[in-house]
């Protein structure tokens, strides 16, 4: 088989970790059939996360849809072929191999219908235009695509420091207004919502006193952070995502009354923001995730769970 990982995320790196096992595993039972691996991340950063073995290889960029149906026609096409002729050597019966269908169940097709090639999205929640590239990609090429679910947080108590908005842009301007209507709420502010979006920020009066941006640690985000304007010492780069008490030390740096945070749900690190921002009484705004992806009928599109992924890859 061959896949397609679009990661960039925890879960992109721990399903790479997990094929790079199970291809030892199967290497070492002497088997063939590896599960050749094409990963894609969009920085340098994120392409040293991953491991490095014989049947993974890793791809720093963006691609767009049509770049992306191409690169799996491409494999579709001679996987199908490798397929045909390992099976009309081996049995003299019938051609079929195994796949999984829309409802997760193995069965078994015709061998001009199976999965040869299956995509993974494990983008991040709100990467949605990327999400939206991929599904494109797989209707344009035929291939099933595997999305890589990571729940929200799912809050028990209702917390009047919480305020929820649509988009960076929405948040920003809630407090470019608060800071010019009401003076003293004028507070430090701790960014956590990445450096893509950064821009948005440079509308609050006074931004590069009060805004702190903690964002990945790369020598782009330096550069773009200080090209906008945003002092040096306030901006925190470190890889998450963080317990509790990293996050209590980087709102205390940053005497923050602020913290704009994504809901990046448990793996991403958000009820631990949370609880600190509760803990020393910092005013959360969350940026809502990006409505639901609009799918067709015919589209051959899953939502798994990691744990539903490996047992698939298994």
């Amino acid at each position: 088989m061959h896949i397609f990982l679009f990661g960039g995320t925890t879960e992109g790196r721990k399903l790479a970790e997990y094929i790079a096992g199970e291809n030892r595993k199967r290497e070492a039972e002497g088997r063939e059939d590896f599960l050749e691996t094409e990963v894609f991340v969009a920085t340098d950063y994120g392409a040293g996360l991953l491991p490095k073995e014989r049947h993974i290889s890793v791809h720093v960029g963006r691609l767009n849809a049509d770049e992306m149906a191409e690169r799996f026609k491409y494999a579709k096409s001679t996987c199908r072929c490798s397929v045909r002729k390992k099976i009309e050597a081996e049995s003299n019966g019938p051609t079929v191999i195994d796949e999984f269908s829309i409802d997760g169940v193995m069965s078994e097709v015709a061998e001009d219908k199976a999965d040869e090639v299956l995509v993974l999205d494990a983008t991040h929640p709100y990467a949605i235009v990327v999400t939206e590239n991929i599904i494109k990609a797989c209707r344009l090429s035929g291939v099933g695509c595997i999305r890589v679910n990571r729940p929200k947080t799912v809050s028990e108590t209702e917390n009047a420091d919480f305020l929820y908005f649509d988009n960076v842009k929405s948040a920003a301007q809630w407090l470019a207004s608060t800071f010019n209507k009401y003076p003293e709420e004028r507070k430090h502010i701790l960014i956590t919502t990445g450096s893509k979006e950064i821009r948005e920020y440079t509308v609050i009066s006074g931004f590069e006193e009060y805004c702190y941006v903690r964002a990945l640690p790369t020598p782009e985000v330096l550069d773009k952070c200080m090209e906008l304007g945003f002092r040096r010492d306030r901006l925190i780069l470190m890889q998450g995502p963080f317990d509790v008490d990293m996050n209590l030390a980087q709102m205390r740096y940053a005497s923050a009354g602020y913290i704009v945070t994504k809901d990046s749900g448990e793996i991403g690190g958000f009820p631990e923001k949370c609880d600190a921002a509760i803990e020393l009484g910092v005013k959360v705004l969350v940026i809502g995730r990006p409505v639901s992806l609009k799918i067709q009928e015919e589209d051959r599109y899953r939502v798994m769970s990691l744990s539903d992924v490996f047992e698939v890859l298994k």
